[in-house]
């Protein structure tokens, strides 16, 4: 099933409304290899497999599915791609796709965690003193409600939009990669102070 590229959003992130898509990503071999896809595409079923350590037929399988909910596609030389920079989705109020949803966003929480230590172990000791010194961590707890905390989520995607959608040819020539991984983790609501 090709890409359907008006479910795209502004910054680029395919916006998933179904189920099937919400399952596809859900399991965290699909993840991965979805990542990598959007990453390097296109690219091959035995160069995603070895990347991933999965079995060649294995990821053929996961890619399939992955297919199958329109959020890959594949060329005639076998390279797998997809024009999304990422991925976008709420939790809806249906049954069956609040759970799909939930089981997606659990598995991306759990999968990135381990981001910032193979950053540390991988990435760190490389760079120059200039990347280095802007590295940072940004960790505050703050008192909102659900709709400020979507707010800021909406703020946030807003102010990053110039730099996630600016053309190759208008990056400076020391413009690099960089990750920013933003956890937005609600605790229980505690109950009000008695007067």
């Amino acid at each position: 099933m090709p890409i359907d590229r008006s479910r795209m959003n502004a910054v680029g992130d395919i916006v998933l409304t179904e189920v099937k898509e919400l399952r596809a990503l859900a399991d965290p071999a699909r993840l991965d290899l979805f990542d990598l896809v959007r990453r390097e595409g296109p690219i091959v079923v035995e160069d995603l497999s070895a990347r991933i350590g999965l079995a060649a037929n294995d990821a053929e399988g996961h890619l399939r599915q992955l297919a199958k909910a329109g959020l890959i596609e594949q060329d005639p030389a076998g390279g797998w791609s997809t024009e999304a920079r990422g991925i976008y989705f709420e939790i809806p109020d249906e049954p069956q796709a609040q759970h799909a949803a939930r089981d997606l966003s659990n598995t991306m929480l759990v999968r990135y965690a381990s981001v910032p230590s193979e950053w540390v172990k991988g990435i760190e000791p490389s760079l120059d003193v200039t990347r280095a010194r802007a590295t940072g961590l940004f960790n505050a707890r703050v008192e909102l409600t659900s709709d400020e905390l979507r707010r800021l989520q909406d703020d946030l995607e807003q102010l990053l939009e110039p730099f996630t959608n600016r053309p190759e040819s208008d990056r400076p020539a020391d413009a690099a990669p960089v990750r920013i991984l933003a956890y937005f983790l609600p605790e229980r609501a505690t109950d009000p102070p008695e007067a």
